[in-house]
């Protein structure tokens, strides 16, 4: 008996020990695979076509990625349906850190001008790093009278027919800028939207068009050349390109914060461990002197964070720009 007991406790001691070295083992195992990602190398997908700003950005940041985690990071295009084609190619691919997706403003807009997407932005894909915020610059024709934001309110509303803004087109950024600054100083304007920023030049030149919002890096030539007149920007602090113009809080319009962003996002379920990698290495990119100087030129203020602090800024955004579209009855075809 005695020794069927001290036969029982022995086999009870010996699966224990196997249990508890199965665990270590199983614990190794998960720490060695943290511990190898990145094994090879990364998708970033940019829904957008090659050779414009949000390309050359995702390129110059990717590239310094590359360096920093030892695998190559594949830049890969695929435009259309304003980011949508893209974006859901990525949001339907294995949430495991390898396919990864950049995306603007428009990322969070699509929704509200959208209703029926293949893909949720929210639920689907997931914030890893918000790359850098792109404030913009307000300006109006260099032949039109006002040079102040006040003094284009006071003109627009003296002559309601003139107040024209521009846009690259429907549901753009400059557009849904144009409303929320036509619902901040209640002034109706009459919407005039492009195919893109260069087309629109020539009749804000000539004052058929009486104003924009636009990036700072594609308006100031113009404002030095005398084409144009920067009244303010939209960022909380004035922009080193644009020293002497105000911001619209110091115009007296602080409800008007209008900026773009850029940054990268994952598949929804992506291992939160991998998303915390990938998030500090992209803000350790993003620190260094050489790419936040490049960023600037580009007009982007860096920015980095965490995945939930960028998942966040979505959702805010995206239920911002909602109700400025549906104030603003704001459809696309």
């Amino acid at each position: 008996m005695k020794t069927t007991k001290t036969n029982r406790a022995r086999g009870r001691w010996a699966g224990a020990c196997l249990l508890a070295a199965a665990l270590a083992c199983g614990m190794a195992g998960a720490a060695r695979a943290d511990a190898a990602y990145p094994g090879k190398p990364l998708r970033v997908v940019v829904p957008y076509t090659p050779g414009g700003v949000s390309d050359a950005v995702t390129r110059l940041v990717m590239q310094k990625l590359a360096e920093r985690i030892g695998q190559p990071v594949v830049v890969e295009n695929r435009p259309g349906a304003n980011g949508m084609i893209g974006s859901d190619n990525v949001a339907k691919s294995a949430p495991d850190g390898y396919s990864l997706l950049v995306v603007v403003a428009a990322h969070a807009i699509n929704p509200s001008l959208y209703p029926r997407m293949a893909y949720d932005p929210v639920k689907d894909l997931t914030g890893v790093s918000q790359i850098g915020r792109i404030p913009l610059l307000l300006v109006s024709s260099a032949q039109l009278p006002p040079s102040s934001v006040k003094e284009l309110v006071s003109w627009g509303k003296a002559h309601p027919d003139k107040m024209t803004y521009a846009s690259s087109g429907n549901g753009s950024g400059a557009h849904l800028a144009g409303e929320l600054f036509s619902q901040a100083v209640g002034m109706k304007m009459t919407h005039v939207p492009y195919k893109g920023v260069s087309p629109a030049l020539p009749d804000l030149f000539s004052g058929q068009v009486a104003m924009i919002f636009d990036s700072v890096q594609t308006m100031m030539p113009q404002v030095k050349a005398g084409k144009l007149k920067a009244l303010a920007i939209t960022s909380p602090a004035r922009w080193p390109a644009a020293p002497d113009v105000p911001t619209m809080a110091e115009a007296g319009y602080p409800g008007v914060t209008a900026s773009s962003w850029i940054g990268l996002i994952a598949p929804a379920k992506t291992p939160k461990d991998v998303l915390a990698r990938l998030s500090a290495d992209m803000d350790a990119v993003l620190h260094q002197p050489d790419v936040k100087a490049r960023l600037i030129e580009y007009g982007i203020d860096p920015v980095g964070g965490t995945p939930d602090q960028f998942q966040s800024f979505i959702k805010d955004e995206a239920a911002r720009w909602g109700a400025v579209v549906k104030k603003g009855g704001i459809t696309v075809e």
